[in-house]
């Protein structure tokens, strides 16, 4: 009623800050699409089949996976986006030119393996996302100075979560569960 008395037109998306989508609701694969159409548009002008895998690797570590960095360093991602991102890597790795897939002769998962492991130091989009929520967790036990953590008073590893709770909270108090009562209480 009062968005019909001021003329105000309803929106789900609210925009970007810092080219991280503002959204109110739980996170979906609509809201985070954006990295999905940058991913598949910077592929358009690359051509598989003049670069070697070491050429394709060196393109997926420097741009691919670098694109959603920010983003992931502030939001856990949906299973599905990440999932959708690591393919759209698999499959420019793995395809032999623009229009042909290519044939996948070594399981993904061992391709993603460090390099001292055999692998080539391809990063999977979840455990990355996973990494920089612990992260964020790790400065709140540990970054008593920085304002951000002073506002609230708070014990973090005995927080209770709410169902009001924000999607970013939420998932900074799932990565509690990794870190070991005993083991932080040494380091603090």
């Amino acid at each position: 009623m009062i968005a019909g008395i001021f003329n105000i037109t309803h929106s789900e998306s609210l925009g970007k800050y810092l080219g991280c989508p503002i959204f109110q609701q739980r996170t979906t694969r609509n809201i985070f699409q954006g990295l999905i159409n940058k991913e598949t548009t910077k592929l358009e002008g690359w051509k598989a089949n003049c670069l070697s895998k070491a050429g394709q690797t060196v393109l997926i570590q420097s741009h691919l996976e670098a694109l959603p960095a920010h983003t992931i360093q502030c939001f856990k991602l949906p299973i599905v986006v990440t999932n959708q991102l690591d393919s759209i890597n698999r499959e420019f790795f793995w395809k032999r030119s623009n229009a042909e897939k290519g044939l996948k002769l070594i399981a993904w998962d061992k391709v993603c393996m460090p390099k001292v492991k055999g692998g080539l130091g391809l990063r999977k989009t979840e455990a990355i996302n996973k990494a920089f929520q612990c992260k964020l967790a790790w400065k709140i036990l540990t970054d008593e100075d920085s304002i951000w953590v002073r506002v609230k008073h708070y014990n973090f590893l005995s927080c209770p979560m709410k169902t009001s709770d924000s999607p970013v909270w939420k998932s900074l108090l799932k990565c509690r569960q990794l870190f070991d009562r005993e083991w932080y209480g040494k380091w603090v």
